[in-house]
C-alpha cells in the first residue's frame, strides 16, 4: 500500500495548497485557500507523503519524502439550505437540495496530478465522512466541476455512494478547458450522499 498520511493543516500549508489547487486551472486562474484553523466547523485534511513525523500522528508506516503534499479536502458543516447555497459556488438555488438536519458542504478536493491513482481522493473522503458523522452531519454534497480528466470527481463521488442530482453544462472550446481534448464536456454539478440510516431520497429536491 501507498505510505500517504492524512493530517490536519498546518499555518504554513497554505502556500503550497493554492499552487496544488491552481495547478488544475486555466493560467491565471487563482483560489483562496482557508485551512479553517480557528473554525470548529470547517475541517481541512492534508494529505502528505507519509515519513516518520507525518506516520505517527496517523498510524501510517514510515515511507519516503516526508511531508510532501498530495492532496486536500475539506468539509464544512452548514445549518440550512440557504446557507449551504451561499457557499456553492455553481449553483445558489437552496430549493435544489434535500431536507437535512446538518449539511456537509466538501470543498477543496484536489489530488496532485502526478500522484492521481493512488487512492489519495478516497482516502480523505472517507476520512471527512467519518469526521462529519461524528459531528451529527445526515447530508453531505458538493457542487462540483465535472470534466473529461481521468481525475474527474464523478468517478470519485460514483464510487462513495453519491447521486448526482443536478447538472449544468460549462459551455467553452477545449482550448480554453485545462482538462477535456477534442471537445469540452464540463459540467457544474451536484453530488449529494444521505448518511447511512437515513431514508430520505438523495434526488427529493425542497418543494
Amino acid at each position: 500500500m501507498d505510505e500517504i498520511a492524512i493530517r490536519d493543516p498546518r499555518p504554513d500549508d497554505a502556500e503550497a495548497l493554492e499552487a496544488l489547487i491552481t495547478s488544475h486551472f486555466s493560467e491565471g486562474s487563482s483560489y483562496g485557500v482557508d485551512l479553517g484553523l480557528d473554525d470548529p466547523t470547517y475541517h481541512v485534511l492534508v494529505a502528505v507523503e507519509a515519513g516518520a513525523e507525518d506516520a505517527g500522528e496517523t498510524g501510517a508506516e514510515g515511507g519516503r519524502e516526508s511531508g510532501r503534499i498530495l492532496g486536500v479536502m475539506a468539509l464544512r458543516e452548514l445549518a440550512s439550505p440557504d446557507a449551504v447555497a451561499d457557499e456553492m459556488y455553481f449553483f445558489d438555488d437552496p430549493d435544489l437540495l434535500p431536507d437535512a438536519g446538518l449539511y456537509g458542504h466538501l470543498e477543496m478536493g484536489y489530488v496532485r496530478p502526478d500522484a492521481t491513482g493512488r487512492g489519495i481522493g478516497s482516502r480523505l473522503l472517507e476520512r471527512l465522512h467519518a469526521v462529519g458523522a461524528d459531528r451529527g452531519v445526515d447530508c453531505f454534497l458538493a457542487d462540483s466541476w465535472y470534466h473529461g480528466g481521468d481525475d474527474s470527481p464523478e468517478k470519485l463521488f460514483d464510487a462513495h455512494g453519491y447521486e448526482t442530482v443536478h447538472r449544468d453544462p460549462i459551455e467553452r472550446s477545449a482550448d480554453e478547458c485545462p482538462k477535456c481534448e477534442g471537445e469540452c464536456v464540463c459540467e457544474g454539478a451536484l453530488a449529494v450522499r444521505r448518511v447511512a440510516g437515513d431514508e430520505v431520497d438523495p434526488g427529493a429536491g425542497r418543494s
